[in-house]
């Protein structure tokens, strides 16, 4: 009787905690200069395994040259857009509830010209982009809280929210650089 409580106890001892997987997705905004000047957007996917971070991300640049308004309605405009597809291989460190990253890669861009409804290719070409960033995230478990974080909904989970400012760039034929805001949505760190 003794003995199979001694055992049994080892192995319960020897069971091993889950953990959650580290990944979350990013929404940016932001404003880029270079070879195309304005507003800058983007989503992007990440995973990491370790301290390494694996990133897959869409990003636009808008430069606009022409918007004619009827009231408070464009009606016309031109503009150029620079829409980047880029896989970024980096080094991302967690401290708590605060995290810094840097990352680069290589890109797939598109330029087009957006003239009244009218769209012209310009070009395509490589890239390789890079990132630095810092982000904010809850350091522990808590319920996940809806309606901009007023009512608590289910159990406590690794699940939440999370917001940083990023520092970007394209290094290729239409190079920019970028600083913006990102807010994002996923499991942060290992809880």
């Amino acid at each position: 009787m003794i003995f199979s409580s001694i055992n049994s106890q080892e192995n319960i001892d020897s069971l091993k905690v889950k953990t959650n997987p580290i990944i979350f997705t990013d929404l940016n905004v932001g404003y880029a200069n270079g070879a195309l000047k304005g507003i800058s957007g983007g989503i992007s996917l990440n995973y990491q395994a370790k301290d390494n971070l694996f990133k897959f991300r869409f990003f636009r640049v808008e430069d606009i040259e022409k918007i004619e308004f009827f009231l408070i309605f464009p009606i016309n405009s031109i503009y150029t857009t620079l829409d980047e597809y880029a896989f970024l291989y980096g080094k991302r460190y967690i401290d708590d509830g605060f995290s810094y990253h840097f990352s680069g890669g290589i890109s797939y861009n598109k330029e087009k010209y957006h003239n009244n409804g009218n769209v012209t290719t310009k070009g395509s070409f490589i890239g390789f982009p890079l990132e630095i960033g810092v982000g904010w995230f809850k350091s522990k478990k808590e319920r996940f809280r809806v309606f901009y974080g007023l009512i608590p909904v289910g159990k406590p989970t690794g699940f939440g929210r999370s917001f940083g400012i990023k520092l970007y760039a394209n290094i290729a034929k239409k190079s920019y650089v970028g600083l913006g805001l990102s807010v994002g949505l996923g499991w942060h760190k290992k809880y």
